[in-house]
């Protein structure tokens, strides 16, 4: 598929959150030897990735081919395993536990947050109707510190919010309409949609988790009315999810607030800052650099060639000591082994060269916290439960299938299409393969997929793809294998 024609049906999500089932409500769909396809499986792979022209729509025809690309995705794996008694390479080990240890973290969140939530009547109500409303509002941001101070006092004085932007900036002030089902910070959510609003009135300046600030000032807003039975439904719905959302991360971030209660994190400010620098240019690479890596992610081989791109290797710096964590000395070379599992998450994800040790030093400290965090989930036993099992399976089992395959395609010369080379291998695997899978037909038929293409990602998680690329091994329709799950 052309990459011009990708950037029409490509569909970013920032900020979605992987969604986990507890052991007894995995709903399994289908068994290929000791590996399982889920329900959830299944969906996640059909619309959180881009699927080929051959299965992209929601005909039974297309929902069949993609069944039979996830169980030869399994096949080729176990194959592989078979013939090859493959030794996974310690570049994979440690990005598989990258992943395993954010699926935990992610399930840490549902039990400690989001699953401890408690609704109220009154709030679905109140926000039933705050969720029809739209605020238009003026705005602007800055930096902190004597900027923001110079800011507030100007507002303090009675300064107008026009006349504070026009001497400090050009141009016409921005605006933009709010709702409160938005991604909003939860200051801004709580300011305009639990609070009584004024026409003109100004709120902020309030400082962000990068350290940055923000002012705006309210010109109005519309309320709209849904009248349709079906669309009170889909609201209210709405609601309670977002609701149960943001009360949960409430509720997490008190969990974090314990965990961390207690811990010390000291830096070596004589080898933080020139390591920092050191790393600068290398973090700020050139935009097409930047696209041609993101491309290779995206388009080629996933996140497997990301770790290396991200993790700073200096060796100059490698046995001196970074920072102290409750009195252990962490060097660099610590530091590097650990984040080579765990690519730091930067807060700013726009930021100058003058802002890049400030970010690099609130990356080391958000890392930190996921650390305990991640020592909590192994505490709980988090390793051992079957959806973090199978999320760690997911991703080993399509990097072997890719290799797999991709060890295959070099031996053909033939310029056609992967999953026509490939097609001749998944049917002899079926046969060979069909005494060990059983598929759940009933729970097959009762899937809906959606036609719209979309590529997911999350927002500030080591490895934001939610999914691995969509496996495209055989354009089959015909599932004439294996047994029926009663």
């Amino acid at each position: 598929m052309p990459l011009r024609y990708l950037i029409h049906v490509l569909i970013f999500l920032i900020g979605c959150q992987t969604k986990f089932s507890s052991d007894n409500q995995l709903e399994i769909l289908a068994k290929i030897g000791d590996r399982l396809i889920t329900r959830q499986d299944y969906l996640n792979r059909t619309e959180y990735t881009l699927r080929p022209d051959y299965c992209r729509g929601n005909q039974y025809l297309h929902k069949k081919i993609i069944l039979n690309n996830l169980i030869a995705e399994k096949l080729l794996a176990i194959e592989s395993e078979s013939v090859n008694n493959q030794i996974n390479s310690d570049n994979l080990n440690t990005f598989l536990k990258g992943r395993k240890e954010q699926a935990m973290r992610q399930l840490l969140y549902f039990e400690k947050g989001h699953n401890k939530v408690l609704l109220k009547d009154g709030e679905i109500n109140h926000f039933f109707k705050m969720a029809g409303r739209t605020y238009h509002v003026n705005y602007f941001s800055f930096p902190g510190g004597a900027f923001a101070d110079s800011v507030k006092r100007a507002i303090d004085e009675g300064m107008s919010f026009n006349d504070i932007y026009s001497v400090n900036f050009e141009g016409n002030i921005p605006n933009r309409d709010v709702n409160w089902i938005d991604n909003n910070d939860p200051f801004i959510s709580d300011r305009l949609f639990n609070n009584e609003i004024q026409k003109g009135q100004v709120i902020g300046p309030y400082f962000l988790d990068d350290g940055s600030a923000f002012i705006m000032e309210v010109n109005g807003w519309t309320d709209r009315l849904n009248l349709s039975e079906q669309g009170n439904i889909d609201r209210r719905e709405k609601v309670i999810n977002t609701l149960k959302e943001r009360k949960g991360k409430l509720i997490y971030k008190s969990f974090i607030k314990n965990i961390m209660k207690g811990k010390n994190i000291k830096l070596n400010e004589d080898v933080f800052f020139p390591y920092a620098n050191a790393i600068c240019d290398q973090f700020f690479r050139s935009r097409e650099e930047k696209e041609t890596a993101i491309s290779n992610a995206l388009f080629e081989a996933g996140e497997f060639l990301s770790l290396e791109d991200i993790k700073p290797m200096n060796q100059k710096y490698k046995d001196l000591v970074l920072f102290t964590l409750n009195g252990d000395n962490w060097t660099v070379k610590d530091f590097e082994k650990n984040i080579a599992s765990h690519p730091l998450v930067f807060r700013k994800k726009k930021m100058n060269k003058s802002e890049f040790s400030q970010q690099f030093k609130l990356a080391i400290v958000d890392f930190i916290q996921d650390r305990y965090l991640t020592e909590k989930a192994y505490e709980l036993g988090l390793d051992k439960t079957n959806s973090i099992k199978l999320n760690e399976s997911l991703w080993a089992d399509s990097f072997t299938a890719y290799q797999s395959a991709k060890l295959f395609m070099s031996t053909q010369s033939d310029s056609a299409e992967q999953h026509i080379l490939m097609k001749p291998i998944i049917d002899n695997l079926q046969k060979k393969y069909s005494p060990q899978i059983s598929i759940n037909m009933k729970l097959f038929e009762s899937i809906k997929v959606s036609s719209v293409d979309m590529f997911v990602t999350q927002g500030n998680v080591p490895y934001p793809v939610i999914v691995p690329s969509f496996p495209s091994f055989t354009n089959d329709s015909y599932i004439d294998y294996g047994s029926k799950i009663n």
